[in-house]
């Protein structure tokens, strides 16, 4: 048994160092945005009319007198444009940028554009004011190889519109499993989820996460000191995650004591007198009431994924419940970019929620569906 898990921990720690580090992992996210040959300029808004082939078509640059090539908007892109329509153009008009753009003639803005994904045209991805201080993600993650420990290892996700930083910390930290002692397989690594737009539509959200090393799931951390917002700023991201990673052991304290408890909590049936539910039958309510989604799934296709999730570790537990949706928030096939972070927002949830409580499945519909 000693030998078993002294086997298993070297995987899961040749598992983690296989993870790409912190500075090699900011140095390929750099060089993925340089890539895309980020350039400004700015516009008559006014002046930035659509042609026939939806592109947007400005005048001349008004600070360097330079053509600026017609621009392919991005759908964050027309969002932006769109958000300058003055006030009274109808919600339906906004995104009909020549019924409105003579109003503003003489407004500037700084047009970010970039290259396309595929061709040669100029993709238009964000429309900001004069005062925007632009703070791109290569920059950003260049500091975040700075501020935060050279030790750590990163998963990084970006899709030209938002990115997510996870950095996982090297310690892992062993909780309480289901017979109140830290197993092997109950190690966690506490995580600082980075997630920021450098568009101009928002700030940073830095979130901690516990990565649960026996399969990866992620479990978004709630309560006082676990999520931190900051302007776009250089100061402001600096500043952010120091204040984060002081909290590193308050923390890992606050996750201990709701991990325990969820080992030992039970979802019961509402009827009168309801006992506590299996695990199976626990979730199997549960994604028929809509309280398990996976956006792009229809409800059959969400059961079939998060029972198969429950089957590799059964239990009764609300642990074993959450292991499993956080297991087929990671295995489950989605259709629609980060749907992952509402299947762990939804197993958050339910593992921080005071009472577990489900109603009934009718007869007549769990015959109907063949939920077995």
């Amino acid at each position: 048994m000693l030998d078993a898990g002294k086997a298993k921990a070297r995987r899961d720690r040749a598992e983690f160092l296989a993870l790409p580090g912190l500075e090699e992992g900011m140095d390929a996210l750099r060089a993925q945005v340089e890539r895309e040959n980020r350039a400004d300029h700015w516009a008559d808004l006014g002046g930035c009319l659509v042609d026939y082939r939806g592109c947007v078509a400005p005048e001349l640059d008004v600070r360097s007198g330079v053509e600026i090539p017609r621009l392919v908007p991005s759908e964050t892109g027309w969002q932006r444009l769109a958000s300058f329509a003055p006030a009274g153009v109808p919600s339906g008009l906004r995104t009909n940028v020549n019924v409105w753009a003579g109003r503003r003639r003489g407004d500037e803005v700084r047009l970010r554009t970039r290259d396309a994904v595929a061709g040669t045209d100029r993709e238009l991805y964000a429309v900001v004011s004069p005062a925007y201080v632009p703070y791109d993600l290569d920059a950003i993650a260049a500091d975040v190889a700075r501020h935060l420990p050279a030790d750590a290892r990163v998963r990084v996700r970006y899709d030209r519109q938002r990115a997510r930083i996870d950095t996982v910390l090297h310690n892992p930290h062993h909780f309480p499993d289901s017979t109140g002692t830290a197993s092997v397989g109950e190690a966690h690594r506490l995580a600082l989820r980075i997630t920021t737009a450098d568009d101009g539509t928002s700030g940073f959200a830095l979130q901690w996460l516990v990565e649960r090393i026996r399969c990866i799931n992620l479990t978004l951390l709630r309560g006082e000191r676990t999520v931190f917002r900051a302007r776009h700023t250089r100061a402001d991201l600096a500043e952010g995650i120091a204040v984060a990673l002081a909290a590193q052991g308050e923390i890992a304290e606050s996750f201990a004591a709701a991990w325990r408890t969820a080992w030992t909590s039970y979802y019961v049936d509402q009827a009168r007198d309801g006992g506590p539910l299996d695990g199976r039958e626990a979730l199997r309510r549960m994604v028929f009431h809509g309280l398990v989604r996976i956006p792009g799934l229809r409800k059959p296709d969400i059961w079939s994924a998060v029972k198969g999730a429950w089957e590799a570790e059964p239990g009764d537990s609300v642990a074993h419940i959450h292991n499993a949706i956080t297991r087929a928030a990671h295995q489950a096939p989605t259709e629609r970019s980060w749907a992952d972070d509402d299947v762990e927002e939804l197993a958050s949830a339910a593992l921080y929620q005071r009472v577990h409580v489900l109603a009934a499945i009718p007869d007549e519909d769990r015959a109907e569906l063949g939920w077995s």
